[in-house]
């Protein structure tokens, strides 16, 4: 058989180019294909991810290249010879990859450099072999048989190499195992269509060949597909094509906790929460990256059981007080600030009816959740105008619009809050979340906390029945004053207060955990500070900026710790008469600012502090350290601290407790 036809073989082998993911990305985000301005398989890349990728350069050179040489392979409309294809060996695919290759070793991407640099150096060699002047194919003579089968050989070796990149590409997702897998059958085809040729099959190597041809375009197309994906990403417009993810090593980790009872013990608890916090932790950043709506996550905390710590165990419920939510949700914002948010303004809204329901409300509440399994949003903040409500007839019926909710949009269930027409008295209650009058804006894309969809919502016509008004008789339609009008039912504000708190606090461990795995791998010493050190884990300045965050972290955990007594006592001893002063209320609520300030300005402190102690490489966006700062400073925004600082200061310096509002 021809050089022309060796030359066809060998450029298959360029679908290798299409993995371009690292090995460590490749434990961390196997269920996305592609996607984002970084490709978002780079785990730890070093250089400003705005300078763009190089894969979609690689890989439409490689779809390109591949695709017009396996037309001519498969002989479409007589073409066979390839020497016009030189072009393409040497130029598009030859130094377009190899230059990719290298960008892709300065971003720290081993497995992309390689396969990149392998194609692109093999299509380089190629190119030369069917070139004239070189005289490779002229060296052999008459003797095709031993050129053949040399051409089998190289062939055969290079299916070898793309075997390796194959078993890697298992890992990522279903496109890029696609390419590598119709590559490999191409390359065998073909290998085995040049030592037919050498044995004198000609018919049998050109059906070889033509097979080949075919494994070869579908490789192509695979490649053009990759290219599209990569580059119309960056550019926003594309459709989402996650579509065909593998999961080959993902675990069904909300199946494994269904079949688990619920922990029985406070500690067991925490542990649960510290075991969905390391499976969030994986995708944390590249789920925020792409904002990426967190409905299996929120499967996830369902599953583990986490949405009914609060619940009475009768109903299905995990039987804990306050004071361990708070440590559950303070451990799941390790692993994801959004989630321990979500986590958090959901077990608030299902204890709304504790608080301002009565007694009977309350129980039928937590009855409905926990039987349904429901996740609660809710559209009640009280910087927008109140939702107005009008009577008609048994029902009540809420309308305006919200500026933000949160996790409505994943939300079973939306707590609803508004004033009823003609009077100042508000009103809560809680209506499912699919329904025609609820439109939710999907309009969230502030800095942080990107995946708590706290976006707009509109209200029209929403209904709820007369008895599912919290606090307020059916029949008179008129407040209970037993139930609302005492310092009782102020409680809900402390308590989602110290939600707050947690979650920062979360978050700051949350970040320093992640630049301690940084530091103590990827952190290089400095060598101009005089006392040089081998590891920048022996410098002193590193080590007294940990200590100094370490220390902080604990202060402010104990602090939260003392807090979330002081609520769990709270409830435990005036739950059943609700009779609570105002006195009390106003110390628990001084506890609670106590911790809104530490937090605050320890969480803001740690979460930028970080990069001083990881250093430049780790600012790269595919690290995700920069999440933690975003997602607590886009909360602590929620209400000015100085405030608190004001109000602690009255409390200390007057005695004066706070008036209850819809921040104090």
């Amino acid at each position: 058989m021809a050089s022309k036809e060796a030359s066809t073989t060998l450029e298959l082998e360029k679908g290798n180019t299409a993995s371009t993911q690292d090995a460590n990305t490749i434990r961390q985000e196997r269920s996305h294909l592609f996607g984002g301005e970084d490709v978002p398989i780079y785990l730890t890349p070093s250089t400003a991810s705005r300078l763009g990728s190089p894969t979609a350069l690689a890989i439409g050179a490689f779809a390109t290249t591949l695709t017009t040489l396996s037309i001519s392979l498969m002989e479409w409309r007589g073409v066979t010879t390839t020497n016009v294809y030189i072009g393409n060996f040497f130029f598009v695919a030859g130094i377009g990859m190899v230059i990719s290759a290298q960008w892709e070793l300065v971003r720290g991407n081993t497995y992309g450099y390689t396969v990149l640099s392998a194609f692109g150096l093999f299509y380089g060699g190629f190119g030369a072999i069917i070139t004239p002047a070189f005289g490779v194919a002229d060296a052999y003579g008459q003797n095709t048989v031993e050129f053949n089968n040399a051409l089998g050989f190289w062939v055969l070796l290079w299916t070898v190499l793309n075997t390796f990149f194959l078993i890697g590409s298992a890992t990522i997702n279903l496109v890029y195992f696609a390419i590598f897998f119709t590559v490999e059958f191409a390359f065998l085809l073909i290998a085995a269509s040049y030592f037919a040729a050498a044995d004198g099959h000609q018919a049998a190597a050109i059906g070889l060949k033509k097979a080949g041809g075919v494994f070869g375009f579908l490789s192509g197309l695979l490649g053009y597909y990759t290219l599209a994906n990569l580059m119309y990403a960056a550019l926003a417009f594309w459709p989402n094509m996650t579509t065909l993810p593998t999961h080959t090593n993902d675990v069904d980790h909300a199946a494994n906790f269904a079949k688990q009872s619920l922990p029985e013990t406070a500690q067991a608890w925490r542990e649960r929460a510290k075991e969905v916090a390391q499976i969030l932790a994986v995708d944390a950043a590249q789920r925020d990256i792409e904002n990426r709506s967190p409905v299996k996550e929120v499967q996830l905390l369902k599953a583990a059981g986490l949405t009914r710590i609060l619940g009475p165990k009768k109903y299905g419920g995990g039987g804990q007080d306050w004071s361990v939510a708070y440590q559950v949700i303070r451990e799941v914002s390790k692993g994801d600030g959004s989630l321990g948010a979500l986590l958090g303004y959901h077990l608030t809204w299902t204890t709304t009816a504790n608080i301002v329901g009565t007694p009977e409300q309350a129980d039928q509440t937590w009855k409905l959740l926990l039987e349904k399994d429901w996740f609660l949003g809710g559209a009640v903040n009280p910087r927008n105008s109140d939702l107005k409500i009008t009577s008609d007839g048994d029902h009540i019926v809420f309308n305006g619009d919200k500026n933000f909710n949160t996790g409505g949009v994943i939300s079973d269930a939306t707590v609803l809050e508004g004033v009823l027409e003609g009077t100042e008295f508000h009103i809560f209650a809680i209506v499912p979340t699919k329904q025609e009058g609820i439109e939710f804006g999907h309009d969230w894309d502030n800095v942080g906390l990107r995946l708590t969809e706290s976006g707009s919502v509109k209200i029209k016509n929403v209904r709820a029945p007369w008895t599912d008004a919290l606090g307020w008789d059916p029949k008179t339609k008129l407040p209970i004053e037993s139930v609302l009008k005492i310092p009782f039912t102020s409680l809900l504000l402390p308590t989602i207060q110290l939600v707050f708190s947690n979650f920062y606090l979360g978050i700051g461990w949350g970040a320093l955990d992640a630049a301690k795995k940084w530091t103590t791998t990827k952190t290089r010493a400095w060598p101009y500070g005089g006392d040089n050190k081998e590891k920048a884990t022996d410098e002193f300045y590193i080590l007294e900026r940990y200590g100094d965050f370490f220390a902080s972290l604990r202060a402010a955990e104990a602090l939260a710790d003392r807090a979330g007594e002081q609520i769990r006592d709270l409830f435990a001893d005036h739950s059943e008469k609700r009779d609570v002063t105002a006195e009390r209320r106003g110390e628990v609520a001084e506890w609670v600012a106590s911790v809104k300030v530490v937090t605050t300005q320890t969480s803001l402190r740690v979460t930028s502090g970080v990069f001083e102690v990881t250093g430049a490489s780790s600012t790269a966006k595919g690290v995700g350290l920069d999440q933690y700062w975003r997602n607590v400073r886009t909360h602590t925004l929620h209400d000015p601290v100085a405030y608190k600082e004001r109000e602690l200061g009255r409390y200390y310096l007057l005695g004066e407790a706070p008036e209850p509002t819809w921040y104090t």
